[in-house]
């Protein structure tokens, strides 16, 4: 597997343009114009390899989600989702903690998408695909966020476990063991950076986890740490479940 990672943003003078085109997708978009958005940087997602900004990468993720929630069903979207991972595939990495934040939550998107309509003889090659590109996103987030216990390094792992869920008929059990052996090893780092309301509220999820076998779904911690526990914690019927407590973080199975 050939790297795709890059550090260094597209050079200004060749930029123009293209920005145009992106900003121009944009409005597009804020107008409901999907195709049109689309069409505005098709030219620029079939090139192989190229670097896209932060702003770019936005705003392609944006473009490629909306056009796999209207397609439609079966081979369209099917086809739908081929076509945004072949977009993706194409895509060098930079190392931006917000361009990776985008481009793994299309990439997820597209593969969980897919799991609903691929066929039985289309699975396999799809799951091999789905873990090469997340091998490379892994890569680049253990350069972005150097902390084990970082909470967007670790939201990663949780959609690679979901995906595993997802496609649990092919899904290989290394990949399974990667993601648990990523949660060993950020449990030793406890509290970490978390602000302590955040901490506290991870603790209650845990803590009600524990006592009566609750889905974490149904927790609604406080409009400060929301976004931050909705990070940590994957519905109780995903394949594995991040779970905070004193003695640090660990994942599991979920409560049958």
């Amino acid at each position: 597997m050939s790297p795709r990672v890059s550090s260094q943003l597209p050079p200004s003078h060749t930029m123009a343009s293209r920005q145009d085109s992106f900003k121009n997708a944009q409005s597009l978009l804020e107008s409901e114009k999907v195709e049109e958005a689309f069409d505005a940087i098709h030219q620029f997602t079939t090139k192989k390899e190229i670097e896209y900004t932060p702003f770019e990468m936005e705003v392609l993720s944006n473009v490629l989600s909306e056009k796999l929630t209207s397609s439609g069903f079966g081979d369209e979207k099917k086809a739908a989702c081929a076509e945004a991972i072949d977009i993706l595939d194409g895509v060098k990495l930079v190392k931006d903690a917000d361009w990776l934040n985008n481009y793994t939550e299309i990439l997820y998107e597209s593969f969980s998408k897919m799991n609903r309509c691929a066929r039985d003889e289309e699975r396999e090659n799809a799951w091999c695909r789905l873990k090469e590109l997340h091998l490379e996103v892994l890569m680049m987030a253990r350069k972005i966020w150097k902390d084990k216990n970082h909470v967007e390094r670790l939201q990663v792992y949780l959609k690679l476990a979901k995906l595993c869920k997802s496609y649990l008929d092919v899904a290989d059990e290394e990949t399974m063991n990667m993601c648990t052996e990523a949660a060993k090893e950020a449990k030793f780092m406890g509290k970490g950076s978390m602000e302590d309301d955040v901490w506290r509220d991870v603790n209650k999820v845990s803590e009600r986890g524990e006592e009566k076998g609750t889905n974490h779904s149904n927790y609604r911690p406080s409009k400060t740490s929301r976004n931050t526990v909705g990070m940590l914690f994957t519905r109780s019927n995903c394949c594995l479940t991040i779970v905070m407590s004193n003695e640090g973080m660990h994942m599991r199975p979920p409560n049958n």
